[in-house]
């Protein structure tokens, strides 16, 4: 459907979008925040390397 190189950088910023919306409603950062940002830096790295690095 779509090409990964092209929709895993929209994943990477949802993820980010994810962690910063319980950022802000939690107050604080816990364990989820954290998770959507390993998330978020997995994808980021991934996207990376499928449009610079293959």
């Amino acid at each position: 459907m779509f090409a990964p190189a092209n929709l895993f950088p929209v994943i990477a910023l949802i993820f980010v979008l994810a962690a910063a919306w319980r950022r802000l409603r939690s107050g604080a950062t816990d364990g989820a925040v954290r998770t959507w940002l390993l998330m978020a830096l997995i994808f980021g790295l991934v996207s990376l390397w499928l449009n610079y690095f293959r």
